[in-house]
């Protein structure tokens, strides 16, 4: 486990403040919820919760689902990792910390298809020239997002598609 050099107390309430250096580099907001459970030698880990990661397989297989129906590359991610991919070029990042860019794109809270492609993980490039970038909204709150990725051009249809599939999500989550 990392060290940080940072010590804090536990106030009266039982908390304990995380500190704003580890919140920025973590992109943890307020009102973000953290799992926190104990390791066989005692520690205490505080982990961002995922309510998609908590369907992880749900995610992979719309995933599959949206790959069969657009033949284009499809990536679900929460607001910090990729939970679900199919297609050539999207495959491997499953697992993948996603990158600064694509959160930015996604805590925008809109749709788009980016001029320039977005860096879907960190430390890769982009997989394809186009991509639809759907985000996953649930009572104001960004969970994730649904990204479509392709060389060729993303129809209307199929960005509809990433979208419905967005929804979906969203819809599961209320």
């Amino acid at each position: 486990m990392k060290e940080t050099g940072i010590v804090r107390r536990i106030d009266e309430l039982g908390r304990v403040v995380i500190p704003k250096e580890l919140r920025k580099t973590l992109k943890l907001k307020e009102g973000e919820q953290m799992e926190i459970f104990t390791t066989g030698d005692k520690s205490l880990v505080l982990k961002r919760y995922s309510a998609l990661g908590a369907g992880a397989d749900f995610s992979q297989a719309y995933c599959d689902a949206l790959y069969r129906a657009t033949g284009k590359g499809a990536v679900i991610c929460d607001s910090s990792t990729v939970l679900g991919a199919s297609g050539a070029a999207c495959k491997e990042l499953v697992g993948g910390e996603i990158s600064d860019r694509l959160f930015r794109t996604l805590d925008d809270r809109r749709t788009c298809a980016p001029e320039n492609p977005v860096q879907i993980v960190k430390d890769a490039p982009p997989t394809c020239r186009n991509q639809h970038i759907v985000p996953v909204i649930v009572g104001g709150d960004l969970y994730g997002g649904v990204v479509l990725c392709s060389d060729a051009e993303i129809s209307a249809t199929e960005e509809r598609l990433c979208e419905l599939a967005a929804e979906l999500i969203a819809a599961t989550l209320e």
